[in-house]
């Protein structure tokens, strides 16, 4: 169990500089475009290819790792012709995709941003264009980095994390003038290069790595992981649908109103790469393992205890970071472009997207279907949960909460969480989970008292550093109170991996 904890923190360690680095990254860019008509266009242009790589390396990860563990397992003779023949016919999909995709632009950017005019229109797709080939790079990607982690290697994938931002700000600082938000489409298109050309050239020297130029797409294992890829793919294009609807609905309202949106969204959506990516990474590998070994009681140790972990750090964020979501906003993005006004809306939009990372970030709970070979189950319930999300969004607009109606809706959307842990309480025949909400319960406790006291003593003062200390200091104690008053197990492991970090030489 260790080892699980010693790669998480690895990885966690490399996505928290890529978190630094990501902040940068929006720092650069709310800078030189705020949240203007350009910045409105690039981020309509990028909701489609995002969302297709979305969902094909979701989907992929999720039926790969098992499958590739299981033949692992019984028949090691032949896992690299299935690995092989699956690698290239993505190649091939994805590829087609992409060609499909810059040939019919114009008429998807119609249909995904009604609300645009003829100049932003044209401006969309050529946006779109330079984006495309994205979704080859990134598919390819995600099958490498599988081959990592079930291979229990985390190292290299987790570099990606540094080179997107590094190359957006580097492209940002010498195009903008030139290329307008080209710079930053460009710079995401030569990451993802970099990224792939990188792994292949890692993952080459895997002990045992035989990749073949093969296309036996018959074979039983490629069968296999494209019947349980299916339904999950199909699930995916529903319930992973949420920024095409938000794209379509935004486009009509406001200028300003994408971006505010998206500058809160990527604000928000470091937090869970930060704390749940090097979790899920380490502990989904394990998962398969224990499922393919029938090792029903370590799935479900296993299982508790990445979530009490996650959880650990998402609760206080969510309550200490809502206090003070303008100071947080101000201090990341306020500056050049980006002004007081721009500040105030998107803190409001990022406030209301906080309450909802307590289902999102517990919604890796579903990979347990995954590894139980089950598609059906989270195609269900995602379904529901989209088709709430969108009576939600129609609802709240008529009522006109404007750009705060997707973040609403969102928290909605998330909330279908509650239905998976049943069901997979169910599946386990798991009598637990007690443990989880005692520890809901103690982390929420101290989070409350910690974010009361941080209000009132930031009340008096609008000083922006001093309200940042006072957000740093409330994370402190909130880590204090845990690890040496209360003597949680998560804070401990906290406590124990940091100690050994500062004295591995000893």
């Amino acid at each position: 169990m260790s080892q699980i904890f010693k790669s998480t923190f690895v990885v966690s360690i490399l996505s928290a500089c890529g978190l630094c680095l990501g902040l940068l990254c929006n720092v650069a860019i709310a800078a030189k475009f705020g949240a203007h008509q350009d910045m409105d266009i690039f981020l309509a242009a990028t909701t489609l290819p995002l969302f297709i790589t979305s969902v094909l390396s979701g989907s992929l990860n999720l039926t790969f790792i098992p499958i590739f563990a299981e033949y692992r397992a019984k028949e090691p003779t032949q896992i690299w012709k299935v690995v092989s023949s699956f690698i290239n016919l993505n190649i091939i999909v994805t590829l087609v995709v992409c060609i499909v995709g810059v040939i019919l632009a114009y008429p998807i950017m119609k249909i995904l941003a009604p609300g645009f005019n003829d100049v932003e229109l044209v401006k969309s797709v050529t946006l779109l264009r330079i984006l495309f080939p994205i979704i080859v790079l990134n598919v390819i990607n995600a099958l490498v980095s599988s081959v990592y982690y079930s291979n229990q290697k985390f190292l290299v994938p987790s570099l990606n994390n540094l080179i997107s931002p590094i190359l957006i700000i580097i492209y940002v600082a010498l195009f903008h003038n030139i290329l307008s938000t080209k710079s930053i489409a460009f710079a995401m298109v030569t990451a993802a290069f970099i990224q792939t050309c990188l792994l292949v050239a890692s993952v080459s020297k895997i002990p045992g790595f035989n990749y073949l130029l093969i296309f036996d797409f018959k074979h039983p294992g490629v069968i296999k992981i494209l019947k349980l890829m299916a339904p999950l793919v199909f699930g995916m294009l529903i319930y992973r649908a949420t920024p095409i609807f938000d794209n379509y609905f935004l486009s009509m309202l406001p200028n300003g109103s994408i971006s505010h949106i998206g500058y809160a969204q990527k604000l928000l959506g470091v937090i869970p790469q930060l704390i749940s990516s090097g979790i899920s990474i380490t502990v989904f590998p394990l998962m398969a393992k224990y499922a393919a070994e029938k090792k029903w009681t370590e799935l479900q140790i296993i299982m508790s205890k990445g979530i009490r972990q996650v959880l650990f750090f998402v609760i206080p964020i969510i309550f200490i970071m809502s206090t003070s979501g303008l100071v947080v906003v101000r201090l990341v993005y306020e500056r050049g472009s980006f002004g007081l006004e721009d500040s105030i809306a998107v803190s409001n939009v990022f406030t209301i997207y906080l309450f909802s990372l307590f289902f999102s970030t517990a919604n890796n709970l579903t990979n347990c279907y995954y590894v139980l070979n089950d598609t059906i189950t989270p195609l269900i319930v995602g379904t529901i949960s989209t088709i709430a999300y969108v009576i939600a969004c129609f609802m709240l607009l008529k009522m006109h909460f404007g750009y705060l109606t997707f973040p609403m809706a969102y928290f909605i959307y998330f909330s279908f969480v509650i239905v998976h842990a049943v069901i997979i309480r169910k599946k386990l025949n798991s009598s637990g989970g007690k443990r989880i909400i005692a520890s809901i319960l103690k982390f929420t406790i101290v989070s409350l008292t910690i974010s009361a006291l941080l209000h009132y003593a930031s009340l008096n003062s609008d000083n922006l550093s001093f309200n940042s200390f006072l957000i740093g200091v409330s994370f402190l104690l909130y880590y204090v109170i845990c690890n040496y008053i209360l003597h949680l197990d998560e804070a401990k492991i906290i406590h124990r991996k940091l100690a050994q970090s500062f004295n591995f030489n000893k």
